[in-house]
């Protein structure tokens, strides 16, 4: 039956309705579709739910239709003979489609219910997530170990090697890109071959032209790489560089950050006219090169120029610190030495103080000078460095320690001194002399002493 006039979402709606309930025939869709007023979702309900394929409507339309048929002619009375006996009509055909159409409802309602609940949550469903974690999977489980690109090359440069020998330019032993890479950081040429295996063309190239010296010279210190069709690098390759022919030999050169094919040569026919263009091209790209060229050494000049700045200004970072360092040390030192004298003055202001307290109280308790009528007596003359001597009487029974604390009365005398007197002559300091009286270190009736002053250093 034809569709044409329906509209599109009538026809997108009869698609879905005959995808889901199977029904081939086009008016029973669309009389289904037509009872529920094209809503899919009830009229597939309705489908799945219903004993037969054809509408209810469609019911009463065929029996209006049968009723119009003429009825058969009635059979003679002499055919119904009451003696034959009637076979009772039995209704177990009935009560089995019953159950089956029971059963039909059963398990078409739930499945009605899903389809209804996936038409509404199907425009939210991320599709392509869904495919690329199936597609993640598959390839984990059935996918195999993959192949590293790495080894297919050398597994094709030891078939070049057994097959045509190794009079060869050496090929590059990696993948293309960090072929490329290498290429433009050494500022070189970089020759890309293609080789198919089984192709007798590219047997001839290898032999004619690939393994002689007069290429191998041509291509100079410049890089090769080189890759079967059948290897991954080598399929990439050839989609690149848009070839299908074999053999196929490029040359690539950087111009600045970008790559350009200089020369593509896929089809072989003479050795000495390939390798012409070979050299054709190889003359061309030395332009490029000579670019590449200046460009690196002006960048090796800034580069060096921007070292030689750095170093410099780290030669002066280091002499300004080694200068701050130095005039730290020296303040350190300036500070301390300060510190050390200021101490030492303290102490030397301290000690004066001391002293003078000290002679303070020897004025005061020292004792009065015997008369020269007493008995057991003795005249003591200290001679003192730069001024007249003080003399003075002593009882032979007073402690020698009179003889200092005397001389000390004088404000000429320093705090620090020996007296010597005898002969010969004998030292004698405040602190050593201890408890001897005076008759125990002088013998005479006078006796003369001579003060000399002991230096700090030497006490």
């Amino acid at each position: 039956m034809e569709v044409d006039d329906l509209t599109e979402e009538q026809t997108n709606a009869l698609s879905r309705f005959r995808e889901f309930t199977h029904i081939d025939s086009v008016e029973t869709c669309r009389q289904y579709l037509a009872a529920h007023d094209w809503d899919v979702e009830r009229a597939i309900e309705t489908a799945l739910i219903s004993n037969t394929d054809i509408p209810s409507a469609l019911d009463v339309d065929e029996r209006l239709s049968t009723d119009s048929i003429p009825s058969a002619p009635p059979m003679p009375e002499s055919f119904l003979d009451e003696s034959t006996p009637r076979r009772p009509v039995s209704n177990t055909v009935t009560t089995n489609q019953n159950t089956e159409n029971s059963i039909l409802r059963l398990l078409r309602l739930p499945l009605a219910f899903l389809y209804a609940f996936y038409l509404q949550i199907e425009p939210f469903i991320p599709w392509g997530i869904l495919h690329f974690i199936a597609s993640f999977f598959h390839s984990l489980l059935w996918g195999g170990r993959p192949i590293d690109p790495v080894v297919e090359i050398d597994d094709y440069c030891t078939y070049f090697d057994n097959q045509y020998g190794r009079q060869h330019p050496a090929f590059y032993r990696g993948k293309l890109n960090q072929a490329l890479v290498d290429a433009q950081r050494e500022v070189r040429l970089l020759f890309i071959y293609l080789h198919e295996k089984n192709s007798p063309l590219c047997d001839r190239f290898c032999r004619e032209v690939l393994c002689e010296d007069a290429l191998r010279v041509t291509i100079g210190d410049n890089l090769i790489w080189s890759a079967s069709r059948d290897t991954q690098e080598g399929a990439q390759a050839s989609r690149l560089l848009h070839t299908n022919s074999f053999p196929c030999l490029c040359i690539v050169a950087h111009h600045g950050s970008q790559q350009t094919v200089q020369l593509k040569l896929d089809r072989y026919t003479d050795a000495d006219e390939f390798l012409a263009e070979v050299i054709n091209g190889v003359q061309h790209a030395d332009q490029t090169l000579q670019y590449n060229r200046e460009r690196r050494d002006t960048r090796t000049s800034r580069d060096r120029l921007l070292e030689e700045q750095n170093a410099a200004y780290l030669d002066s970072m280091r002499a300004d610190q080694e200068k701050a360092k130095q005039r730290l040390e020296e303040e350190n030192e300036r500070r301390k030495l300060e510190e050390t004298q200021r101490e030492l003055q303290e102490k030397q202001d301290r000690k004066l103080r001391e002293f003078a307290e000290f002679r303070d109280r020897i004025r005061k308790s020292f004792p009065d000078e015997p008369s020269a009528t007493e008995s057991e007596t003795i005249q003591v003359s200290i001679r003192l460095p730069a001024n007249e001597p003080i003399r003075r009487r002593f009882l032979r029974s007073d402690p020698a320690k009179l003889l200092f604390e005397f001389a000390w009365t004088n404000s000429n005398v320093p705090d620090q001194f020996e007296l010597l007197w005898g002969y010969p002559r004998k030292r004698y300091q405040y602190e050593q002399i201890g408890d001897k009286c005076i008759a125990d270190v002088m013998t005479g009736t006078t006796e003369t002493c001579y003060l000399e002053q002991i230096d700090d250093e030497n006490n």
